[in-house]
């Protein structure tokens, strides 16, 4: 498990998935991330290795990011099979309006975390094989995991 910003990634994570497609929230500086300020940007990319590239966005490696001194937040991730799927949708995502992505980013409220008590949201991904299988992420200490879906 490794802490990137405000989530643990699982890195035994790219066994099952070699590729996401994830959204930042960038602050323009320390205070307006800490206020949760609307005065942010959405930032979309994918990549092969969430965890190293997260961690460059947070210590300013990256060209585009790098203006927000690390002032960044992940607001959402989907994991993908195969590079080609995760392209695409990181192309339809790139497209989408604000309104659209705060809708996405929207999660139900399913219970509470075992390690911090704090509220468990879920949310629903479909891979290239057609399954699905539910994100858990805990709003307090982002601690999430990959569980299939049982009926």
């Amino acid at each position: 498990m490794k802490k990137i910003a405000n989530v643990s990634i699982d890195t035994k994570i790219t066994d099952h998935y070699n590729s996401c497609v994830y959204m930042l929230k960038c602050y323009k500086n320390r205070k307006a991330l800490q206020d949760k300020s609307e005065d942010f940007i959405y930032y979309t990319d994918m990549t092969k290795d969430p965890v190293h590239r997260l961690d460059e966005h947070i210590k300013n490696q990256d060209i585009y990011t790098k203006r927000f001194k690390g002032n960044v937040e992940v607001s959402y991730i989907e994991l993908y099979n195969d590079l080609t799927s995760a392209q695409i949708r990181k192309e339809q995502l790139k497209k989408f309006r604000r309104i659209d992505k705060e809708s996405l980013i929207s999660k139900k409220v399913i219970g509470v975390c075992d390690k911090c008590h704090d509220h468990m949201t879920k949310s629903i991904i479909i891979d290239n094989d057609g399954e699905r299988k539910q994100i858990l992420q805990c709003s307090g200490c982002k601690f999430w995991k990959v569980l299939p879906i049982d009926f």
